[in-house]
């Protein structure tokens, strides 16, 4: 055969069985696959359910936008796509699904062994160890459904995520792509570093995590780091520039802790509201709380060693902390403050109590002891039941242990204790001096001691009062000191002088600057008389000098400078005057000296000399000198070393003396 024949032959034999190859595999549009021809349907018709009616893809993409649901791509290496219960359905394996809702807008990327697209739905899901990208957090679940109505990927399952150092588990959760918010249900926590590298632990059933960082724990949360622990029904928490901003709402509860070197115990505060800035290094810098209703906002201060357990509560206020440390306590309104007391105070001291209209207070480097304190606006302070103090203002300097509170005209600064009140335009108090100063318009009341004699011997079961310029109180001493037209009383016993020293210790007054006492004594019976009704006869006695001294131990009064005693028609001036007085409150004699003047006035009588006695009992006055001399109204004048004075009666008696001679005038009727 020639040899273009074999060609031609051979020709038509290769087209003859392409034809027939042709033939063989054509199927009609629909067709079921024979069978997986490539690794492409090898590996996803398993997960298709065996379906042979299928499309096989490589390098699978899809892309979606639309002005309101933003725009994202499913990126896929290999892909299957089969009808199910009348669904379109895309199987894709090594899946990328990229979110982005505007030009400048962070991309959030979800990556996953596997994912199922419904076509049309646009709706997806993605499983098999989930794993999703963007706005600073990574978010990792078993598998996530995606509804692009709402923009969501939701989790089928436990979820977790991991963003700035911190580690959250939660029983589900969901990402919302438009704004990247992340929401964890069902026992959420988040563990991990915060600020400045602080241990940061939140637990609470529900969390939602911003793109800015702000997460907000409701249900009941609770936030605790390595300064400090916050629990209440929602915790919020915001990032700034220089730290976070926490805030807590209904029945919150803040406990600081205390750091290594701080002595005093933690501190503490409750309020239906709480909000706390945290510094960048992860410690306190402000507090604020607030109340609702009737239940007010509460801060409390542990125990130290110098004082007990601190309480403040109010309507709201605010706090400052200073590395850590509380520095500073303001109350707008309505302040009530309390600390227990040290065992060992005075009797009836107990509980410390505060309120006031307004607080302000620095605390010094130790976070407890206070600095200074400012309070105004209806001041009240109470120990116990021992000692109670009201004042418009007042102010307390902790270093120094001193307090001043002070009045107004119509409302002064009032105290009062278990055996005295004070009243003053201003009340200053020194602890560490034990003192307390008071000045201003000073009115004051005391009650002596059990057994004590009252004022100048007079009652002592009476109140003593005072009214001065200013008045000292030494507690340690127990002296009180009147300074400024001073005027003081006793029943009917009252003091006028320049200041006023009382010495409970000693047991003994004195009264300086033209001082003028008036003082009731009884009379001593006279023999063969019967006592008027009600008790013995009385008299007043008023006495005056530069300085006047009483002394209860040995019952004694003395004037000194410009002396001059009066009772009933008789006068004595001298130098120095002493009071002898009684055990039974009666006068037992007096006793002048110096430059001494006698005048009974009722018998126009006046007697000079260098000393004189007056013995109540004898109704007599006895005076002494060289000579003493007695004048009277009528010009009769007698001299002698002793002269006798009796009440009621004309008589002198004169006695003579070696050294004094004795002499005697009288002048006639009439002339």
């Amino acid at each position: 055969m020639p040899r273009r024949q074999v060609a031609r032959a051979g020709v038509a034999a290769v087209a003859a069985a392409f034809t027939l190859l042709v033939l063989l595999s054509y199927r009609k549009p629909g067709a079921r696959t024979e069978g997986a021809r490539d690794p492409v349907a090898e590996t996803l018709l398993r997960e298709a359910g065996g379906k042979r009616d299928t499309m096989r893809f490589r390098d699978f993409q899809y892309d979606e936008t639309r002005a309101s649901e933003g725009r994202y791509r499913v990126r896929a290496s290999e892909a299957v796509k089969f009808e199910e219960k009348g669904e379109k359905l895309f199987r894709l394996k090594d899946v990328v699904f990229e979110s982005q809702e505007g030009p400048r807008a962070q991309v959030v990327s979800v990556r996953a062994p596997r994912a199922e697209l419904v076509e049309g739905s646009r709706a997806f899901r993605v499983f098999d160890d989930v794993r999703i990208e963007g706005e600073e957090t990574s978010v990792s679940a078993s598998s996530f459904r995606y509804e692009p109505a709402l923009r969501v990927l939701a989790s089928e399952g436990p979820v977790s995520a991991l963003r700035a150092g911190l580690v959250a588990r939660a029983a589900s959760g969901r990402l919302d792509v438009r704004d990247g918010q992340l929401v964890l249900d069902g026992d959420s926590r988040l563990r991990g570093r915060g600020e400045g590298g602080h241990a940061f632990d939140l637990a609470a059933p529900h969390v939602v995590v911003s793109r800015e960082g702000t997460m907000e724990a409701t249900g009941g949360a609770v936030l605790k780091t390595d300064r400090f622990v916050l629990r209440s029904e929602t915790v919020s928490r915001l990032e700034e520039a220089d730290g976070s901003r926490l805030k807590a709402t209904v029945n919150a509860f803040l406990l600081v802790l205390r750091d290594e070197n701080q002595l005093p115990a933690a501190l503490t505060a409750q309020g239906d509201v709480l909000e706390m800035k945290v510094d960048a290094s992860g410690q306190p810098a402000t507090l604020a709380a607030e109340g609702r209703g009737d239940v007010l906002a509460r801060l409390d201060l542990g125990p130290s060693a110098e004082a007990g357990a601190r309480r403040a509560r109010a309507p709201r206020f605010t706090g400052r902390f200073e590395k850590g440390r509380f520095r500073e306590l303001t109350v707008p309104e309505h302040l009530d403050a309390a600390e227990t007391n040290r065992a060992g105070g005075p009797p009836g001291s107990g509980l410390r109590t505060l309120a006031a209209g307004f607080a302000r207070v620095v605390f010094q480097d130790d976070g407890r002891s206070i600095e200074t304190a400012t309070f105004e606006n209806g001041v009240e302070a109470a120990d116990g039941t021992r000692a109670v103090l009201k004042a418009p203002h007042g102010t307390l300097r902790g270093r120094d242990e001193t307090a001043v509170f002070s009045g107004e005209p119509d409302a002064p600064a009032r105290y009062r204790d278990e055996r005295s009140a004070i009243a003053a335009r201003t009340l200053s108090w020194s602890a560490r001096e034990e003192r307390l100063d008071a000045a201003g318009a000073v009115k004051a009341s005391y009650l002596p001691g059990a057994g004590r004699p009252g004022f100048l011997g007079g009652d002592g079961k009476s109140p003593f009062f005072s009214e001065s310029e200013t008045l000292l109180l030494l507690s340690r001493a127990s002296k009180l000191i009147l300074g400024g037209s001073v005027r003081a009383w006793q029943n009917e016993n009252v003091l006028r002088c320049g200041s006023l020293e009382v010495d409970d210790a000693a047991k003994t007054l004195r009264a300086e600057q033209k001082v003028q006492a008036f003082f009731r004594r009884e009379t001593a019976p006279v023999k063969g008389t019967r006592p008027p009704p009600g008790g013995r006869a009385s008299e007043t006695v008023n006495a005056t000098g530069d300085v006047l001294m009483h002394r209860e131990e040995d019952r004694s009064v003395r004037l000194e400078g410009h002396a001059t005693m009066t009772s009933g028609s008789w006068t004595m001036s001298s130098d120095v005057t002493d009071i002898r007085l009684a055990p039974d409150r009666t006068i037992e004699y007096t006793e002048a000296r110096g430059a001494v003047v006698v005048v009974d006035r009722a018998q126009h009588r006046r007697g000079e000399g260098t000393k004189a006695i007056w013995r109540p009992l004898t109704e007599a006055v006895t005076l002494e000198g060289s000579p003493a001399t007695a004048l009277d109204g009528k010009g009769n004048r007698s001299t002698g070393a002793v002269l006798t004075f009796r009440q009621g009666r004309s008589q002198v008696d004169v006695e003579t003396d070696t050294s004094v001679p004795t002499e005697t005038i009288l002048k006639p009727e009439g002339s």
